[in-house]
């Protein structure tokens, strides 16, 4: 299977993999030939990428880290949990929140997790601007997870730390109505308002969700940064807990790839020079590809982020995920058939035209991990 970006998708694809919205619905069945009136919806619906069939690259699969329909279905249960949240906010009433979809929905995802993931993880960002507030979590969550095992927490920490990712917004709740739906640029006073929400969310989840202590006190340092740059208490190093330390990478990563309202209130200033330094590469959108935002989370190791967590991060994370078309240096233009997971920018690839962009009657598998290709770099990622 060929992994492309919707914007690239073409009537007469075919797809290799069935294709679901946001919320766990199925959209399109595995096989399906794409008509113009199908390609013309998957903007609006909030598709991000899609897989289509390709011959040249039929053994590839590239399954993902967790099922769509799982994802799916707890971003369902989350819309329903901040609604009740701005409900119970708005009236003062003292009400619980029943979180247990949440935690079983944690559950389901970590039980994923072990004894070995069997998917792939790709840094995949949310589309859809109407469904980010229920989307994004839950994209950061299963990341979020992923590099918790990794750092060696125990299933207990891990659900404790994906409620902390799943609920890091709820803060919003108790923000001014109309703030974060505001069109157009926040005021400097607006973005000091928002960047209150992590205290406010905290104290939110202590009060009517139940939550441990620990689930607390991540969301409410989930914005706090490794050079003290963070809000609201500016804590440094390891003043911030472990799994806000982790968060603060995996929220990061996936705001960077998605089409998000006010960018600039949420991520720090270096994220905005960044994605204007890729400008020239980002077909007019305002967002990094995955394997961009990967370079951020790198660059900013030891300023922004935890050194040690980053290096778990390149470890579990591919900076560029099977089945993207890619070009080297060389001219040549292949597919990744392996992301060589922990090889940062070094994955296989299928060569499939030459530098003239030719057909290759046979195409071959590099390894760019191996000392033959060290000359061999991805200077651009096509089609994604």
């Amino acid at each position: 299977m060929r992994r492309i970006s919707a914007k690239h998708a073409k009537p007469t694809m075919m797809l290799g993999r069935a294709l679901y919205d946001c919320f766990g619905k199925l959209l399109l069945r595995e096989g399906t030939k794409l008509s113009a009136v199908q390609v013309a919806s998957l903007e609006e619906l909030g598709v991000g990428e899609l897989f289509i069939m390709d011959k040249r690259v039929d053994d590839v699969t590239a399954w993902p880290l967790i099922t769509p329909e799982l994802e799916g279905s707890i971003a369902l249960s989350l819309k329903h949990s901040l609604q009740k949240a701005q409900h119970i906010i708005g009236s003062g009433k003292a009400q619980i929140m029943d979180l247990a979809p949440l935690r079983q929905g944690i559950f389901e995802m970590v039980q994923q997790l072990f004894p070995v993931a069997m998917g792939e993880p790709v840094v995949a960002g949310c589309h859809s601007i109407k469904d980010y507030d229920f989307v994004h979590p839950v994209k950061v969550t299963s990341l979020t997870l992923l590099m918790g095992k990794a750092a060696g927490l125990g299933q207990t920490e891990l659900i404790n730390l994906g409620m902390a990712a799943l609920l890091q917004n709820i803060g919003y709740a108790a923000l001014p109505q109309g703030i974060v739906d505001k069109e157009g640029p926040l005021t400097d006073a607006e973005v000091q308002t928002v960047q209150k929400h992590p205290a406010y969310g905290s104290e939110i989840v202590k009060r009517y969700g139940q939550v441990s202590e620990e689930t607390s006190l991540i969301i409410r340092q989930h914005h706090e940064r490794w050079n003290g740059s963070g809000y609201p208490n500016g804590l440094r190093a390891r003043n911030i807990c472990h799994g806000a330390r982790i968060l603060g990478i995996t929220d990061s990563v996936i705001a960077l790839v998605s089409n998000r309202p006010h960018r600039g209130c949420i991520l720090p200033k270096e994220a905005q020079e960044f994605v204007n330094a890729f400008s020239g590469d980002l077909d007019d959108a305002d967002f990094l590809r995955p394997h961009q935002a990967m370079e951020f989370i790198v660059a900013y190791s030891g300023e922004l982020f935890d050194p040690d967590l980053v290096k778990i991060f390149t470890r579990q994370l591919p900076t560029y995920p099977s089945g993207i078309m890619v070009k080297l240096n060389t001219g040549e233009v292949g597919i990744v058939s392996n992301s060589n997971c922990g090889y940062f920018s070094r994955p296989k690839v299928r060569i499939c035209y030459d530098s003239e962009m030719r057909d290759i009657d046979k195409p071959q598998d590099i390894n760019l991990a191996d000392a033959e290709h060290q000359r061999k770099l991805i200077t651009q990622v096509m089609e994604y």
